[in-house]
């Protein structure tokens, strides 16, 4: 018998699509993951929330976001807080430039705005400004609990009948008849609508359907430390060397620092991140020395050509929908992403139209969308 429904990937995303699907009534969901709930970009992610962005379709998309993460704070017992995103500008030419950022964010609704060195020693105290020409302060921004994000909402999935299934690998999606079957290596599971979002096993598992998205596994890394007593609130970005800090909700400093890497191999460990994160973060905070690190890993960002997601059904195959492409963001969009998804679904257009343009029909229309805001 099909299922109404087939998620493939239980990371923070396909488990919000469901979240929403069956708070509105719809049932009979599967969803399937290939480890374990959150084991890809998930739990691997800095936990920011924001919406400041280059793009209105990243800024409309993620105000949406910014407006459902305290909600889902309060429903699902999600830690959140709202401290803001702090980007330190050390060259002039990245002033103008984000100069003109600002005025285009404010314009669509997002409050950001340039601020002194003595600004963001207020905002981040004991931080070393002597390099810092401003700064750009977003005060909606936040942070999310990643770890909450997928166990709670997983917890809410279980007690309403949803049934997820780990250790499943979904290797092929075929039609059969009128619906869809997944190959996985448990057998055959049919679905009258399939939703892939596996993070970077996405375009391969598209390709089986003859689906070839330009999307590509670029490797990532980042740290933890110890925790430490609180220190600053704001996710903490170096614009320059692509360089971020935010502090946990228990303590912990997590940072990432952009080392160079190439598409679609294995990520590694790798000594030059290591001595990256130390040198730009230990700069700004010395006190970072005294600070032992615990952990070190690494995941991929799924980069598409214009740092935007593929969202939605896709043309031709009725009953399939992705949620790919995150080149970074899934975790933040997560709930406006799964609020639209399950529009979709239900045979309605999204509440953000903006949803509409990040199709998978764009590449082939030649619809491509610039980002400017990616780091890490």
């Amino acid at each position: 018998m099909a299922r109404r429904l087939i998620v493939v990937g239980a990371g923070v995303t396909g488990l919000m699509t469901a979240k929403f699907l069956v708070d509105r009534g719809f049932s009979d969901i599967l969803v399937i993951d290939r480890k374990y709930p959150g084991s890809g970009g998930s739990f691997r992610c800095a936990t920011g929330v924001r919406a400041s962005f280059t793009s209105r379709e990243h800024i409309k998309v993620m105000l949406r976001a910014v407006d459902l993460w305290p909600k889902l704070s309060k429903e699902l017992g999600i830690k959140y807080s709202r401290d803001g995103y702090l980007w330190l500008l050390t060259r002039d030419r990245d002033v103008e430039f984000f100069r003109e950022a600002v005025k285009f964010q404010n314009s669509l609704g997002v409050p950001t705005r340039l601020v002194t060195p003595e600004e963001v020693r207020e905002l981040a105290p004991t931080i070393n400004t002597s390099s810092v020409v401003a700064a750009v302060y977003d005060p909606i921004a936040g942070k999310a609990s990643c770890f909450d994000s997928v166990t709670n909402t997983l917890t809410h999935l279980l007690a309403r009948g949803v049934e997820v299934k780990w250790g499943v690998e979904a290797r092929k999606i075929a039609r059969e008849g009128g619906g869809l079957v997944v190959e996985t290596n448990i057998g055959s599971l049919r679905a009258e609508n399939v939703l892939v979002a596996a993070g970077d096993g996405s375009k391969r598992l598209l390709e089986t359907l003859g689906v070839d998205l330009p999307i590509r596994n670029l490797p990532k890394h980042a740290l933890v430390t110890e925790a430490f007593r609180p220190v600053f609130k704001p996710l903490i970005i170096d614009w320059a060397t692509s360089s971020y800090i935010v502090q946990l909700f228990n303590g912990n400093f997590y940072i990432g620092a952009d080392i160079p890497e190439v598409y679609d191999t294995v990520a590694k460990v790798k000594l030059e991140f290591l001595r990256k994160a130390a040198r730009v973060w230990t700069s700004y905070f010395p006190w970072l020395r005294e600070v032992y690190v615990l952990r070190y890993w690494t995941g991929y960002y799924d980069m598409t050509p214009d740092h935007h997601p593929v969202i939605g059904p896709v043309e031709g195959l009725e009953g399939v929908y992705v949620a790919a492409g995150f080149s970074g963001h899934g975790f933040m969009m997560a709930p406006a992403v799964g609020e639209a998804l399950a529009s979709y679904i239900l045979g309605e257009r999204p509440l953000v139209p903006e949803f509409e343009r990040l199709s998978p029909g764009r590449f082939a229309r030649g619809e491509l969308i610039r980002e400017i805001a990616v780091f890490g």
